[in-house]
């Protein structure tokens, strides 16, 4: 008969277990992910827009299943042999999903099974207690989650925070698995999608043609940083939900800028180097315009989160995730709605939260050359290199974008001071 797993899918519903034999049965439900915001509080009414520091706080969702919603519980990639009850529920080091669909009965989520067809809608996770950069892993997680070159390659040019795979070297292999901190879509909970229409979270062009949005708009998932998953079996409402906190890194939600300290005219001296500048300094955020330089400590943020299904490729049996999503409706804006143009299914609602973040600048005061982000921004509270907001550019063209060489740091103290309310 083969290996169970492969032609049932073991269901969990309510703590009880029961083999399928009709698991190409279509979830009842359009959406039958529940997508709830934890931390911060929710925008609701006239709620004021919470004001939140540059990293530090938790972002934290949880995703809801009711039982009449879903197929039940399997185990991802694992079988549940060594379990004396056979429960086939993921622990810390383990993998499960919530299954949906499976259209021709056969759980290929198994070690035996990767050639057959992944036609599953699933919503998998992976128990972790803690994603840190550089550490081993608590988990497998879900396939290619760890690629070093696909993940690197998500990062912008410059800003942001830096993903565990610019921190440290890649291990020998076997030697460990470097827990996934990253661009992209979670290793832990890879169906999740997180949206920001500021700084990092804005796909743009290359510096050399300008920095600028691509069009069609695309968006980063940047669900990527969340730190640790964990989940609710059966809860008091029948539900089995999933949760993933986010201690949200330096910058992730800044805005991005050009800065040109050096415009129009400039004058050399003797040994060709530029001493002054015509012009007054000038800034691009974020892909924008060209405008006089102003100050860029803070950011209004629309960030929004929803939860995708694997997409299946018959030709090379992959399983994929969102790392990015285009505007594929056309609208002008990347949104849960843009899900429809790609070979994802949209299983949640569509969570859209606005803050204000401040605290971005990290140059200090009196920087008559625009050394930007040296002092408090290339030396992180976390120990890890700098991850920057700010970067110097010939922006208007005159072959200038003068760059201090050399900058004392200046002292500084502590003191009390009160949250801006």
């Amino acid at each position: 008969m083969g290996h169970p797993l492969r032609h049932a899918v073991v269901l969990a519903v309510a703590l009880a277990t029961v083999a399928s034999t009709s698991a190409h049965a279509a979830p009842p439900s359009p959406r039958p992910v529940t997508l709830e915001q934890l931390s911060p509080i929710p925008n609701s009414g006239d709620t004021a827009m919470p004001i939140l520091f540059r990293s530090g706080w938790p972002l934290i969702f949880r995703a809801s299943v009711k039982g009449k919603d879903m197929l039940g519980l399997g185990r991802v990639y694992g079988g549940q042999g060594e379990e004396r009850h056979g429960w086939p529920f993921p622990e810390v080091g383990q993998g499960g999903a919530v299954v949906f669909s499976d259209p021709d009965a056969s759980w290929s989520y198994v070690f035996t099974a990767f050639n057959e067809p992944h036609d599953e809608l699933i919503m998998p996770f992976h128990p972790d207690s803690g994603d840190i950069s550089g550490t081993n892993d608590d988990v497998a997680s879900a396939p290619l989650s760890h690629d070093v070159a696909a993940k690197t390659a998500l990062r912008p040019e410059f800003g942001g925070p830096l993903a565990q795979t610019a921190l440290y070297p890649a291990p020998p292999p076997g030697y460990f698995q470097p827990d996934g901190v990253q661009f992209g879509s979670d290793d832990d909970l890879p169906g999740l999608v997180v949206l920001s229409n500021v700084g990092v979270g804005i796909v743009t062009t290359p510096l050399a043609d300008g920095w600028q949005p691509v069009l069609p708009r695309a968006a980063r998932n940047l669900a990527g940083f969340s730190n640790s998953v964990g989940y609710e079996l059966n809860d008091r409402l029948g539900r089995t939900s999933v949760t993933s906190t986010m201690i949200v890194p330096r910058f992730l939600f800044s805005h991005i800028r050009l800065l040109d300290p050096c415009v129009g005219t400039v004058t050399y001296n003797e040994e060709n180097e530029p001493i002054s500048c015509e012009g007054p300094r000038v800034q691009r955020i974020d892909g924008g315009p060209i405008v006089p330089e102003a100050p860029n400590d803070e950011a209004i943020v629309e960030l929004r989160a929803f939860v995708v299904g694997p997409a299946w490729n018959p030709v090379t049996n992959q399983v994929t995730w969102l790392d990015t999503l285009a505007d594929t409706n056309g609208d002008g804006l990347v949104t849960a709605a843009d899900v429809a143009g790609t070979p994802h299914k949209l299983l949640s609602n569509e969570i859209v939260f606005r803050f204000r973040q401040i605290g971005s600048d990290t140059s200090f005061p009196g920087d008559p050359y625009g050394f930007i982000n040296y002092c408090n921004g290339g030396f992180r509270p976390d120990g890890g290199p700098g991850a920057r907001v700010d970067f110097q550019y010939d922006v208007d063209g005159n072959g200038q974008a003068v760059i201090k060489p050399f900058s004392i740091c200046p002292g500084g103290g502590s003191g009390v001071t009160q949250p801006p309310r």
